[in-house]
């Protein structure tokens, strides 16, 4: 290994031991959340459109 390798394999120990030190979180047990939802999607403004409708004569028998 050269010296850049042995920096960066340091560095990258020294950011990971914290993570790895700690304990997993515990499995089984759900954490209880707020009910209030991540995204709040809200009904906008309702109005009418105008709609073209092309209308033909209907033929004459």
């Amino acid at each position: 290994m050269n010296d850049f390798d042995q920096i960066l394999e340091l560095k990258l120990r020294q950011m990971l031991d914290p993570v790895v030190a700690s304990p997993p979180p515990a499995r089984g047990r759900r954490v209880k959340r707020s009910r209030r939802p991540i995204l709040a999607v809200e009904p906008g403004p309702l109005e009418a459109m105008p709609v073209a409708v092309a209308v033909t004569s209907a033929p004459q028998l």
